[in-house]
């Protein structure tokens, strides 16, 4: 039988050396609903796919629009969770001691008052506290994102949060104010992922972790910090397209600009956007002035000694000078959630992360007009995704390929495999692939073309991903009871069997491929082997089955 050592040390020459037929989905139905599932959930299942047969598609949808991110199942998942935090005994610059510890805990940070994580921040004497503390609130994030990501069952949420938080990209470890209050990030996209855009970029704009990644927590009148105004221009809302400085240099020039909305923006509009943005800050307890201190509630604070109250022209349009508290601010999110050029932006990158890499530009154009006819709606985005999903289009063959992350979430939820105790080591071989969940450094978030991730080095680590997942399954999930062999059942049917659940058309041909690479006759009865070798064969067809096209393809 295979053993576990084979498998390693063959499985990527047995991939090398296979010719699979292109991907091909059985029958046209359960295709076309395996094409919705794994576009709109984090992989297929038998449950899924039992749930879209007995809804229909449209209904299906709608119950995915419906659920609500709260769930009572995944809620006690969550709680029971235990996360390892782990460091030696240390003393900081001031000399202050803390003691070793090992030990795990719960995922207490996520639910946790922001001003209760405000003391993270605290230093002097009697707060040593070594960095992994600072820290934990991030660390319990990207634990629980894997958590969700399998078992949530509202599944287009999750999915449409992952898209966020590339879209509003937070690298958690860039320092320890933006790991504290990571969890509020975290929760604010979940809570807006299919709601209003506007809603969604002001709740954005105030966000600490935000401010705190992009800097914006320390912008003050001369000069500006324009880091944040940069990313809202080119990363939230314009895109980079819409700059136009390589073909202007005065604002006069910029189509629509005498008009009152400009069609593309400037380094001027970047500067006077950062001027609009000065003194929105955390409340961390931060010095203001004299005998003055921010508050320490660890959410958004104004400070109006901060801010730059000088007129201002932004994309064309005056802002006169001594406006109310966050006036500034307020109006330029209204224009640029409003915006024709963020309408196209945004929906390009939703069919991108949906559909294709290249979505049709008419698709696109389509689903521009719903974002900015449903700007007041509370459900803006989900009447976007609403509209992308039920176009023609949508039912394009398999083309979209899985990144690392989705790899890994898809083998475990076509297993059943169960997320208990997420360790780092997930995160590790995550990591040695290019993905960094809610760690990836730049601004623009992880790439969502296929170009990105079929490098050589890559490819090889997708293939570690779905060996290790089912080797030591990550120290994190508990393996899943794979389905008893059948009475009669052949070692062919058995693979085959387990192979299908995330590859239903490739089902023979994965039994076949591994039959004849390791000099097992097909036609034996699995009841010959042992309990413990029929799980690790089933483990092993998940894994096979989850390189093939149909599987890395969606």
């Amino acid at each position: 039988m295979i053993t576990r050592r084979m498998f390693h040390s063959r499985l990527l020459a047995s991939l090398t050396a296979l010719t699979l037929p292109p991907v091909r989905m059985g029958h046209a139905a359960a295709a076309g609903d395996d094409i919705w599932l794994n576009r709109l959930t984090f992989g297929a299942t038998p449950a899924s796919r039992a749930e879209i047969a007995q809804l229909g598609r449209a209904a299906w949808l709608e119950a995915q629009l419906a659920l609500s991110p709260d769930d009572p199942e995944l809620t006690a998942r969550l709680d029971a969770a235990r996360l390892r935090i782990a460091y030696e005994a240390g003393e900081d610059e001031d000399g202050n001691h803390w003691p070793a510890l090992d030990e795990t805990r719960a995922l207490s940070s996520l639910s946790a008052d922001p001003a209760d994580l405000v003391r993270l921040r605290d230093w002097g004497p009697g707060k040593g506290m070594d960095y992994a503390e600072r820290t934990r609130p991030a660390d319990e994030v990207i634990a629980a994102s894997l958590i969700r990501a399998v078992h949530a069952p509202a599944q287009l949420r999750e999915v449409m949060t992952q898209f966020w938080h590339d879209h509003f990209n937070v690298n958690s470890d860039k320092d320890e104010s933006t790991a504290i209050f990571f969890p509020g990030h975290d929760a604010t996209l979940r809570t807006h992922a299919l709601g209003n855009f506007r809603v969604l970029l002001g709740e954005i704009a105030r966000s600490p972790a935000m401010l705190y990644y992009l800097n914006n927590a320390d912008s003050i009148a001369s000069p500006a910090n324009e880091n944040y105004a940069r990313e809202l221009l080119e990363l939230h809302t314009l895109g980079a397209g819409n700059y136009l400085n390589d073909r202007v240099t005065s604002w006069a020039d910029v189509p629509g600009a005498s008009e009152g909305l400009a069609l593309g923006y400037l380094d001027l509009d970047v500067y006077e956007v950062a001027r609009a943005f000065t003194g929105w800050s955390v409340g961390d307890g931060r010095w203001l002035a004299e005998g003055e201190e921010a508050p320490r509630t660890g959410r958004f604070t104004y400070v109006a000694r901060w801010h730059d109250p000088y007129q201002k022209r932004i994309l064309g349009r005056e802002f006169v000078p001594n406006r109310a508290p966050m006036a500034d601010g307020e109006e330029v999110l209204d224009m640029l959630a409003s915006h024709p050029g963020t309408a196209w932006f945004v929906c390009e990158k939703i069919a991108r992360r949906l559909l294709a890499d290249d979505p049709p530009a008419g698709l696109v154009d389509r689903l521009a007009q719903v974002f900015l006819s449903a700007s007041d709606a509370p459900d803006q985005i989900a009447q976007v995704v609403r509209a992308l999903v039920l176009s023609p289009e949508f039912d394009a063959p398999p083309g979209k390929l899985r990144r690392p992350f989705e790899v890994l979430v898809a083998l475990y939820r076509a297993s059943g495999a169960e997320v208990r105790n997420p360790e780092n080591a997930f995160h590790w071989q995550l990591s040695r692939a290019g993905w960094q969940q809610h760690r990836f450094g730049p601004p623009t978030g992880h790439p969502d073309r296929a170009g990105a991730w079929t490098g050589a080095s890559t490819l090889n680590r997708m293939v570690d991903l779905a060996l290790y997942a089912h080797a030591d399954w990550f120290q994190t999930v508990a393996p899943p009871s794979f389905d008893p062999a059948g009475p009669q059942e052949t070692t062919g049917a058995y693979l085959a069997r387990h192979a299908a659940l995330i590859a239903p058309a490739l089902g023979e041909d994965v039994a076949a491929s591994l039959c004849q690479v390791y000099g097992i006759a097909p036609d034996d009865p699995v009841s010959g082997f042992d309990a413990a070798t029929r799980a690790e064969a089933a483990a092993m067809a998940l894994a096979f089955a989850a390189l093939t096209p149909d599987a890395l393809l969606r």
